[in-house]
């Protein structure tokens, strides 16, 4: 049963209070800049799913009526609420079409949790990153479409809209890609009528990233941005470099990849010339920045922002390096000292003078841009300090504090990435999980270490009273860090029902205690993706768990589609259950073509035809690509299916269904179909809902 939030605390009140009095509240060009330049606000408000009816939505901009400006200004502070990340989410929620460079920049905020910028070349546009979903990218178009033709009818010569000449994706996260077939109007299509560029080994990295952790990284992103929480002032707010992540039609496309000959490349597209700073291993492991010398624009992708970024992103990712961000960051003010506009893919631009016609502050950009700099060394540089002088990994955390000279800066407020995960990060990155202490070396499970504490710590009864003494006093970490392990402690006693009754009473206590804990933590973190873990948390610790059962599609079609053989292959393995097939030897011939070109007489030779080899032993799967074992007499069996068929096997369909279905062939006289299908019954799919504040068993 639901159970509505906790109410804001005295403590919490005046955790937030704190924060108030101690930030720069009074500086409020942010709000400028962020209004600066807007053409009109948004439509449609609300954005619906392609093939629904208007039934699902993708977008809804109504959903942040709540941070709306009115006559009256910015809505106040909620308790409820961090006021740092207050104030980003009311800089965020200002949508709308925006001109950045009179008549030949423009970028649409606030249809995603990215930004989707345009460019007026000499006859059409070039887009820079179109977003997460193909329907919000389609409208943004439209948008910018409907105001530059309002703005400059003279410029246009007809009643067709602007073609777009090329599209650059700056890095390999799906929200600055995945809305790229809303562009053109049939977006089925797998093909696209004009260029697109995309930074070095884009593809492997879009693709590879979501893919072998794909599950646990997109149940944990639920966590990080909110998506189970309703937006609201004791929900969700803001994750810091935008509102959320859309939902739609996402896809990808094989972009041609940039050759860079050093760190820079320069190209001329329809009239305009750009100079791309490569930037890899920095904010994503394939990343660029763009620059428009005629207009002294610098697009910073996502590398420059308004808010500390994350070396590890809560939901999981390769760990990004700190010190190569810097230098990165450094390289800019050196290959470009003389930008006057920066926008970026999230947030809002900045400008070299601070309202349109204003004096020019010609280190206004350089400053921002070396603050970050220095965000990204300092942390670097002193948790390895520390690490070196024998501090462990939560110590550093726990000391590391900002100097006021780059803390202060709205620009470099933890409401992304974190002082505190940033520096574990580093510490990782070099290091390491362990901190050395042999206590760590094989430590319990959380279930079983929680069952362990009950018993040290003299029952629930005990635990319950005193952690309700730390809540009233405001000491949620310490509560939260104990009936954490309560919970988890009693979780298979509950299940079972071996609990007796007076602890089924006070496991209950301890789970609602536990979640109101999680609220105040909430209400107090800076970061929206912090507040989006704790709330979150609390609202599956209230109900129970998860609310939905079953898988989650990872992939789409236009994913799997790019994704080569042997990624495929890697992805199935992680499938694997090895219970049932440990005593398996298994050697398996595939051949990748169309069934009807594939000749039964001779071994399923086909022209054209792709070849693997798949082996089944000591519990694991294995593939050799583009080759066939020999001699035939140790093949278990050989087998044949199309490209689709395959994609759909790593989309989910079981594979002894494909056979029955007479979608994989079983070659004749070779045998095996028994032995192929008991290895597609052991690729088991990944469980997404997952529980994460109660405990998983084996």
């Amino acid at each position: 049963m639901w159970k509505s939030r906790a109410e804001p605390s005295i403590a919490t009140k005046a955790a937030n209070l704190k924060v108030q009095q101690s930030l720069p509240f009074h500086d409020t060009q942010d709000f400028v800049d962020a209004k600066r330049g807007k053409l009109s606000d948004l439509y449609p408000r609300v954005v619906y799913k392609y093939g629904t009816n208007n039934e699902t939505e993708v977008w809804n901009l109504n959903n942040w009526e709540f941070q709306q400006e009115t006559e009256d200004g910015f809505p106040e502070c909620p308790d409820s609420c961090n006021p740092s990340l207050w104030r980003v989410g009311l800089l965020n929620a200002i949508s709308g079409v925006f001109e950045v460079v009179p008549g030949k920049i423009f970028q649409v905020r606030c249809y995603d949790v990215a930004n989707m910028t345009a460019i007026k070349s000499n006859n059409g546009w070039i887009i820079i990153d179109p977003l997460t979903a193909a329907e919000t990218a389609e409208q943004a178009l439209k948008n910018i479409n409907r105001e530059y033709r309002r703005k400059y009818p003279k410029r246009l010569t007809d009643e067709n809209d602007p073609a777009i000449q090329a599209v650059f994706f700056t890095h390999s996260h799906t929200d600055h890609f995945g809305g790229v077939f809303g562009l053109i109007e049939d977006h089925e299509s797998n093909t696209l009528p004009f260029p697109v560029y995309a930074p070095p080994k884009f593809l492997e990295e879009a693709v590879s990233e979501n893919v072998i952790a794909g599950t646990a990284m997109t149940r944990r992103a639920m966590y990080q941005l909110g998506k189970l929480l309703l937006p609201g002032v004791r929900d969700h707010i803001d994750v810091g470099i935008g509102k959320v992540t859309g939902g739609g039609t996402g896809g990808i496309y094989a972009a041609e990849e940039i050759n860079f000959q050093g760190d820079l490349a320069d190209m001329d597209i329809d009239g305009v010339h750009v100079v791309l700073q490569n930037a890899p291993d920095t904010e994503a492991p394939s990343e660029m920045m763009l620059y428009f010398p005629e207009w002294h624009c610098f697009c910073a992708g996502e590398d420059i922002v308004h808010t500390f970024h994350n070396l590890l992103t809560p939901r999981g990712a390769k760990i990004r390096d700190g010190l190569g961000w810097s230098k990165c960051l450094n390289n800019v003010l050196r290959y470009f000292p003389n930008i006057e506009v920066m926008c970026a893919s999230h947030n809002w631009p900045i400008w070299i003078n601070r309202f349109d016609g204003g004096p020019r502050e010609t280190d206004r950009i350089t400053n921002m841009i070396k603050k970050q700099r220095d965000l990204y060394k300092y942390v670097h540089d002193q948790s390895m300090r520390l690490a070196n002088n024998g501090y462990t990994i939560q110590e550093i955390a726990e000391a590391m504090e900002l100097p006021d000279s780059i803390g202060l800066e709205w620009c470099n407020r933890g409401l992304y990435g974190t002082v505190v995960h940033n520096s574990k990060a580093v510490y990782q990155r070099y290091i390491g999980w362990f901190d050395a202490n042999p206590a760590s070396m094989h430590q319990l499970p959380p279930a079983k270490a929680g069952e362990e504490y009950i018993r040290y710590m003299g029952g629930l009864s005990s635990i319950l009273n005193n952690a309700q003494e730390d809540y009233n006093r405001g000491n949620y970490r310490t509560v939260a860090m104990v009936l954490n392990n309560v919970v988890f402690g009693t979780h298979k006693a509950a299940e079972n029902g071996s609990l007796v009754d007076g602890n089924v009473v006070l496991r209950q206590r301890a789970i609602h205690l536990l979640a109101d804990t999680y609220d105040q933590l909430g209400y107090q973190c800076e970061a929206g993706t912090w507040r989006g873990f704790y709330l979150t948390g609390s609202k599956e610790l209230r109900e129970g768990g998860p609310q939905f059962n079953g898988t989650y599609p990872i992939f789409n079609s236009k994913t799997v589609e790019n994704m080569g053989f042997e990624l495929m292959c890697d992805y199935l393995a992680t499938l694997l259950d090895p219970k049932d097939i440990h005593d398996c030897h298994f050697i398996f011939n595939v051949v990748i073509a169309e069934l009807e070109l594939v000749n039964k007489e001779n071994n399923f030779n086909a022209i054209g035809a792709e070849h693997m080899t798949w082996h089944l032993e000591n519990s694991c799967f294995r593939a050799d690509i583009n080759r066939l074992h020999s001699p035939p007499s140790e093949v278990t069996a050989t087998l044949a299916m199309s490209r689709n068929t395959l994609n759909a096997l790593v989309q989910g369909t079981p594979g002894g269904e494909l056979i029955s279905n007479n979608k994989i062939a079983v070659l004749p006289g070779t045998g095996g179909e028994a032995q192929i299908r008991r290895f597609f019954k052991a690729l088991i799919p990944h469980t997404f809902w997952f529980n994460i504040v109660y405990p998983n068993y084996f």
